[in-house]
């Protein structure tokens, strides 16, 4: 009878235990609403002027949701398109916020859920459903010259917006895509090149200093010296530069626009579905693109010294 007991006793706890944390983490999750009403509002002009020390300057648009009780604040998550996640942007007390920097044509689409704080552990509400549009306006708010960043989601980075990039750059690929030329893979490295570029062209409109520019940016970032690449096929010797190619392009922030001025232009089409080049990126500064192509793979041969992408590339030469 004993035995009988001790195996009853332990029965029960095996079927309790499941139940109480089950009712532990329904309980949880029933304690914070869903986050609902999610809405983007009308861009708002913020163009006003306090006093000679402090003024306002250019245009927000604010995101906003029916506020929920009795919770400790919010947070904002974005989708990366480029690399299909979602990302947390902002963390807020209020049931709102304000854009205050994105190129005019990004692609946006955020949710959001509550939390609270509760005997140092964190509760999470859910998720809202997501809020997906375009943006149509250019939004760049400041303050005293400054750009408005506490409290605000800012998309960009430095003048750079990597998000509204690589929306161009998957543009560009499927034009690659439909006619049927491998879709280029995205080079850290080249990126980094693409920006500096970017801003060198608000000043110098040309591709004069493309050779000089990106030797420096790896030199100075990577400390890497090798810009003429050589190899040889059969008693062939064959040399080639790290960057193949390069479009400009200047007067709009739109992926779209910028990808469609160079789709319209034969020059700028060929680089950008030329079956040679295998790599590239993107960059925008103030309105100006800079788009670079390479026939190897830049970030394996500059980050880890690894030239195996170079015999794929001189066989191309040697056709």
């Amino acid at each position: 009878m004993k035995k009988l007991g001790l195996f009853i006793i332990v029965g029960l706890l095996s079927m309790t235990i499941p139940q109480m944390n089950a009712n532990i983490f329904t309980v949880q999750a029933a304690t914070i609403k869903k986050v609902t009403g999610i809405k983007k509002n009308r861009v708002k002009d913020g163009s006003y002027f306090y006093s000679k020390k402090k003024y306002y300057d250019g245009c927000y648009r604010k995101i906003s949701w029916k506020k929920i009780k009795k919770v400790s604040g919010y947070q904002v998550y974005r989708y990366d398109y480029y690399l299909k996640k979602w990302n947390r942007v902002l963390t807020t007390k209020n049931n709102y916020f304000k854009i205050t920097d994105m190129c005019e044509g990004e692609k946006v689409k955020l949710k959001v859920r509550a939390y609270k704080k509760k005997k140092g552990k964190t509760i999470y509400g859910r998720f809202s459903k997501a809020l997906i549009y375009s943006e149509n306006t250019l939004l760049y708010y400041t303050k005293n010259d400054k750009l408005v960043k506490k409290g605000c989601y800012v998309s960009g980075l430095n003048g750079y917006h990597k998000n509204c990039e690589q929306q161009a750059f998957t543009l560009q690929n499927e034009y690659r895509k439909k006619v049927g030329v491998k879709q280029l893979e995205w080079s850290e490295v080249l990126y980094e090149i693409c920006k500096s570029r970017a801003k060198e062209i608000v000043n110098d409109f040309s591709h004069n200093k493309l050779d000089s520019t990106a030797q420096k940016v790896l030199k100075d970032k990577y400390n890497y010296d090798k810009w003429m690449l050589r190899g040889k096929v059969g008693t062939k010797e064959y040399g080639l530069t790290i960057v193949s190619g390069e479009n400009i392009f200047g007067g709009s922030t739109s992926p779209k626009q910028a990808m469609t001025s160079w789709k319209n232009s034969p020059g700028h089409y060929h680089n950008m579905i030329h079956s040679d080049y295998r790599y590239g990126a993107m960059a925008s500064y103030e309105g100006r693109w800079v788009a670079i192509f390479s026939m190897v793979d830049v970030d394996e041969i500059v980050l880890n010294n690894n030239m195996e992408s170079l015999e794929s590339a001189l066989q191309i030469l040697d056709r």
